[in-house]
């Protein structure tokens, strides 16, 4: 998919990459406080956890990170108007 600078589509796909990236990150924070509560379990849920963790974490980052960067607004000014049209001596 390529990418216009120009295109609000293109701005509302790294909003959305923004907003995604953050609920892994706090998807990652709420495994790591589950995997802290439940350290006295049989298993090793707290390891299983802090796996998870990591991976969610470095998963979300990526999308901020891609969210934050992907995408840079310019203005630009598409072609002059001719003279008719800004209301030049030959406008009706």
């Amino acid at each position: 998919m390529d990418k216009k600078d120009d295109s609000v589509l293109f701005l509302l796909q790294d909003i959305k990459e923004l907003l995604f990236g953050t609920a892994l990150i706090l998807l990652s924070v709420a495994i790591g406080i589950m995997g802290w509560l439940l350290r006295d379990a049989d298993f090793n849920v707290e390891g299983i956890c802090l796996i998870a963790n990591i991976l969610l974490f470095a998963y979300g980052g990526v999308h901020v990170w891609n969210g934050w960067n992907a995408h840079r607004l310019t203005e630009k000014n598409a072609k002059p108007q001719k003279q008719e049209e800004q209301g030049g001596p030959h406008a009706l």
